[in-house]
Order: C-alpha cells, then sequence, then structure tokens
C-alpha cells in the first residue's frame, strides 16, 4: 500500500504555553481520510465526554481536507471542530476562503489547541515556526479590525487569519469563526469555544507544496472534471447568481421560512431573489482557493459598505425569517454579523423567536427592554446584533440561541424553537421536504442541512432512486418512502467530501458517487478505493460522531424535530396544508445504520465491524 502525502499534527496547550509536532498514522488516514473525519477521530480520542463545552479540557481541532490545497479545483475547505456549547454535544463548522490551503502549505493537516491562556492571545505559525503571541490590544475588536492589525503587526498583507470577534470573545453560543473576513466557521459555536480559550486568532502562513502522485492522472483528472462541472445545474445556478439563486428555487416549492415558520411562501420573494441581488448589488464574481463556481460576488451598498460573500442561509435568516424583505436590511445585517462574528442562521432565528413569543404575550416589554419587537423592524436588527455580540441586556439571554432562551423563559415556549439539539434549522422547511426533515433530525450536531444535504430528494430521477436505494418514490419530496435509506447515503458520501476538503457545490450533483471521489483521491495520492470501501469509511465517519453524543448522553428522543412542524400545516403556497412526522422513517434509517431501535446507538456488531468502541 502506498503512504498517503498529507501533513503532520500541531498540539498547542495554551495554559503551559507548550507545543509539539507528530506524524498522523498511515492507518488513521486510511480509515478517516483528513479533515472533518480525522478531526472527529481526534475528538473522540481526546474526550471522556464530562468536560464542559468552554472549559480548558474541551478541545479545539482544525482540520483540512485530504485534497485541501492540491491542484482539484474547489479544494479550499477546513473544518474546525469541538464540544459544541450550543448543542451540548459533537460540533463542527466548516468553512472556504484561503486559509485551509495555507495550513496545509505550511505542513500540517491538523491544529489541536487545548487550555486556556491566562490572557488573550493568537497564535503565529509560519512552517516550523510556532508563536503564541499577546492579543491584549486585539481584544474587544471586530473581526476585520483583527485581520488588519495582525497583518499590520506582522508585515505581511498575505497572511491567512482565522479570528473570533465580541460575539466569540463574550462566548455567545451562536458565535462563530471568521475567515477572509466573511468566510464563516458558522454553526455549532465554535467561535465560544475559541474565546472560552482566550484565542483571538490563528494566523498561519506556508512556504510548502502539495506532492501529488501522479500529474498525469491529474492533468486527466482535471480535464474530465471541468467538462462534468460545467455541464452541472449546480455550476449553472452558483456560478451565475451564487446562493442567493437558490431563494426562487425553496420559494418555487413553498418551503421557504417566513416569520419563525408561520408561513413558508414568501409572494413577494423576487424582492430578493438572485436576480436582484446580481442586477442591483453584485458588481463582481468571487470565488475560494482554486474555485471555478466562483458563487461569491463582491456587493456594494451606496450608503454604506463594500462587501463580499452573501449566502441564501444569510438572507433567509436575516431576512423573511424575522419579517425582513428587503436587501439593504439584509446586506447591512450580513456586515455587521461579519464583523461581531456571529452566525448568520442562529442570530436570525433566535430574532424571530424572541419576536414571537413577545407577538404572542409571553413575554412582557419590560422583559425585552421595551424594545419594539415586531416583524420586519428594520431599524431593530442592528440594535439586537449588537446586544447579542455583547451579550448587553436582553443580548445575553439571546446568546444562548433560542431553544436554550426558551428553556430559561419557561411558559412553553420551547414550542417556537425551531432547532434541533440546541442548534436552528435552516431556511428550508421540512413539511415540505421529507428528507431535509429526517436529515436535520439525525445529524451529529444538530439541525444541520449540509450533513446529509439531500438535494437528491428533488434532483434525482426516479430511476437513479431505484437504481442506488430499490425505490423509485425516495425522491419525491412529498413522499416518506425511501427517505431512511436515502438520508443514510447522503450522510455517508457527504462525510467524505467533507473530508476530502472539497466543496459542497462541487460535490453537490456533479461529484456526488463514491467512485468519482476515487479518481480525486487517486490522482492526488496514488493510493485507490472501491465504492463501498469509501462508503464504509464515510459511515465510519458518522459513527464516530454519533458516539461522541452517546458519551454526552444524546438518545432517540434528542432525534426529533419541532413539535410544532408536526401540528402546523404550511397554511399556503405550493406546499400548503404539509405537515411532518418522521416516526416511520427515523426506523428506516436507524436499521440502515445497523443500530438499535429504541435506544439509537449502534449495535455491538455494527461498531466492530467498523473498528470503533
Amino acid at each position: 500500500m502506498k503512504r498517503f502525502a498529507y501533513g503532520k499534527v500541531l498540539y498547542i496547550d495554551l495554559t503551559t504555553g507548550e507545543y509539539e509536532v507528530k506524524p498522523i498514522e498511515q492507518e488513521e488516514i486510511k480509515r478517516y481520510l483528513g479533515g472533518r473525519g480525522l478531526n472527529g477521530k481526534l475528538l473522540y480520542d481526546l474526550i471522556s465526554g464530562k468536560e464542559d463545552p468552554l472549559s480548558p479540557e474541551n478541545p479545539l481541532i482544525f482540520g483540512v481536507g485530504l485534497l485541501t490545497g492540491t491542484p482539484i479545483p474547489s479544494s479550499s475547505r477546513y473544518t474546525v471542530t469541538s464540544l459544541s456549547p450550543l448543542t451540548g454535544g459533537f460540533g463542527d463548522g466548516n468553512s472556504g476562503g484561503f486559509f485551509g490551503p495555507e495550513m496545509r502549505f505550511a505542513g500540517y493537516s491538523h491544529i489541536v489547541i487545548t487550555g486556556r491562556a491566562k490572557k488573550p492571545v493568537y497564535l503565529y505559525i509560519e512552517d516550523d515556526k510556532v508563536e503564541i503571541k499577546s492579543a491584549v490590544h486585539l481584544w474587544g475588536k471586530d473581526t476585520w479590525e483583527t485581520d488588519a492589525l495582525i497583518k499590520e503587526e506582522m508585515g505581511d498583507s498575505e497572511l491567512q487569519i482565522a479570528c473570533i470577534g465580541p460575539a466569540g470573545e463574550n462566548m455567545a453560543k451562536i458565535a462563530c469563526i471568521i475567515n477572509n473576513l466573511t468566510r464563516a466557521i458558522g454553526r455549532s459555536g465554535m467561535g465560544a469555544v475559541m474565546g472560552s480559550k482566550n484565542l483571538k486568532a490563528v494566523a498561519i502562513r506556508g512556504s510548502g507544496k502539495v506532492r501529488v502522485a501522479s500529474k498525469e492522472k491529474v492533468f486527466k483528472v482535471l480535464k474530465d472534471f471541468r467538462e462534468l462541472i460545467k455541464s452541472d445545474m449546480s455550476f449553472k445556478l452558483f456560478s451565475k447568481y451564487g446562493t442567493p439563486g437558490l431563494v426562487d428555487v425553496y420559494n418555487s416549492r413553498g418551503v421557504f421560512p417566513v416569520k419563525n415558520f408561520q408561513e413558508s411562501w414568501l409572494p413577494d420573494a423576487e424582492s430578493i431573489s438572485g436576480e436582484v441581488f446580481i442586477k442591483k448589488y453584485a458588481k463582481k464574481a468571487k470565488a475560494c482557493y482554486n474555485c471555478m463556481v466562483h458563487c461569491s460576488h463582491f456587493y456594494e451598498l451606496k450608503d454604506s459598505h463594500k462587501e463580499e460573500g452573501l449566502e441564501f442561509e444569510s438572507i433567509g435568516a436575516l431576512g423573511p425569517r424575522i419579517g425582513i424583505t428587503d436587501y439593504p436590511t439584509i446586506l447591512k445585517a450580513n456586515h455587521l454579523c461579519n464583523r461581531y462574528g456571529l452566525d448568520t442562521i442562529g442570530a436570525g432565528d433566535v430574532i424571530g423567536f424572541i419576536t414571537e413569543v413577545f407577538e404572542r404575550g409571553f413575554v412582557s416589554k419590560e422583559e425585552v427592554e421595551g424594545l419594539d419587537l415586531c416583524w420586519g423592524n428594520s431599524e431593530l436588527v442592528p440594535v439586537l446584533l449588537k446586544k447579542i455580540s455583547h451579550r448587553e441586556g436582553i443580548g445575553d439571554l439571546l446568546a444562548e440561541g433560542s431553544y436554550r432562551a426558551a428553556l430559561k423563559i419557561g411558559r412553553n415556549t420551547e414550542y417556537y424553537a425551531m432547532h434541533v439539539k440546541g442548534q436552528a434549522i435552516i431556511s428550508a422547511d421540512p413539511r415540505g421536504l421529507r428528507g431535509w426533515g429526517l436529515g436535520y433530525a439525525v445529524a451529529s450536531r444538530g439541525a444541520d442541512h449540509l450533513r446529509a444535504y439531500p438535494v437528491v430528494e428533488y434532483c434525482f430521477t426516479p430511476e437513479k432512486a431505484e437504481e442506488i436505494w430499490g425505490i423509485r418514490e425516495a425522491v419525491d419530496r412529498t413522499a416518506y418512502a425511501g427517505k431512511g435509506k436515502l438520508v443514510k447515503w447522503c450522510e455517508d458520501v457527504r462525510a467524505l467530501a467533507d473530508s476530502l476538503g472539497i466543496c459542497k457545490f462541487i460535490t453537490r450533483t456533479a461529484y456526488l458517487l463514491p467512485q468519482q471521489l476515487n479518481q480525486l483521491i487517486e490522482a492526488i495520492t496514488g493510493v485507490s478505493f472501491n465504492a463501498d470501501e469509501l462508503m464504509k469509511i464515510g459511515e465510519r465517519i458518522n459513527n464516530t460522531e454519533k458516539l461522541i453524543n452517546i458519551r454526552r448522553g444524546f438518545s432517540r428522543k434528542d432525534d426529533a424535530l419541532p413539535e410544532r412542524l408536526k401540528k402546523e400545516p404550511i397554511p399556503e403556497g405550493p406546499s400548503a396544508g404539509m405537515t411532518i412526522d418522521i416516526t416511520d422513517i427515523l426506523n428506516e434509517y436507524y436499521q440502515e445504520r445497523g443500530w438499535d431501535l429504541k435506544t439509537s446507538h449502534p449495535t455491538p456488531q455494527k461498531l466492530a465491524e467498523l473498528g470503533l468502541k
């Protein structure tokens, strides 16, 4: 068996200031590939499950994919993993841009950070040089200020920096980590974990190269790759509009949440469509490292600022979810979230939650500091984002996320928290997307669309569904049949993409199949897997993450959607009248995984098969 060319693991203890570098065992790479997969295995080995997510004992792990920084297009992704202060279980986030490739060029596949510095610090890594530098002068600065000041301090404008803003410093549980000013490690509260360690930033510079096994195979793969990607539906949508193009996709299906999921269809969605964004605000396309999709755009508000990186999820969360339907308000809110270091999904979700429970009389005006909480109040959004980021007044409650805020309020307000395991559901209503609903419920990091990302539910043909899962109806978004099989398969294949460091917009539908992914692996590493072997790796990655959740006390009761989505049908639009009940398809999912139906725990036979304990 040929050896993988990958990188080293840098272990840093912020309490002692000591660090060491260790190699990765080749067997572990063959079993978990890299990136998300190895992050999960490292976390599994380093914790007992008893750690407080905001304690020094909780590791914070940065990991690049096996193909990150290689000639493979869109190989820019890196993952940050830890126990989540938001869900209490397994947590991670994934980002593109240029930080991940730079980490690879510096020679590191993973950076494992433990302990807590006595005073604020940032890490400076330049190839073999590792320094823990004071960040006292940076504490309190937003992410844009931090990025500029570190680059000025080090005299290097090309330095790649992942940092937190005030939200992370104040350990808001919906805080994220920002790189390249607008790229976010967005979910699970990873910014809060970073803040709990008094770690303001990781700044990295690398001068190395990533070697490939066969230049001839790489050239052949790249030629085929480009031809396939250009013919794919995802490329045609995202290369023109970016993810704002998804507004029409989801609204036309009647699954675009409005006013905290009270509705799921927006009659005037044209005002925030991808077409309007491109015509009125976008100035130029922007790509992550080595990406031919260039899904991002520089955009400009005449009375405000210039920026890039608007995403569909930010439009949905900071727009219709809180009753906003104008781009200037959404763009300004998105900008503030980037600078504060706030997850846009979590921020929009908790604002929608508190607006509804106030509207319904569960909290008084005094309890919300006299604020005018009503749908569509554009002046209120920046006020709440600042309060959340600094944990000021009502912001201290909202910084906990909607589920934890509901628990503190009581009065049966949890019914209005649109979450799974404490993590906010995205702007795609599962009442009209059965597979997505199951995917949210069983995702290892809580309500997460990207763990399964089951776009095949409406992109594949019935013939393709029958070929893979044996059930033609699996790709009917309104049907329950075959969804357990579909979601399990999607989760495992998505884990491969995350562990390779390839953007999901490439693997969304074009390079989705394991045999296609193997072509990329073999060209870069010289090592080949068959489809079954790769799917077993994907399964092992998912089961490892779920075993961490089991250590944290999660069970079947946590694999559930909000009661509201079962009891309240969508009132109007293309999916009018629909509710969702995942009971039967949850059983099918567990059976496909080889888990006990009562506990949702893997059986001893399944663990033995995958080499897990």
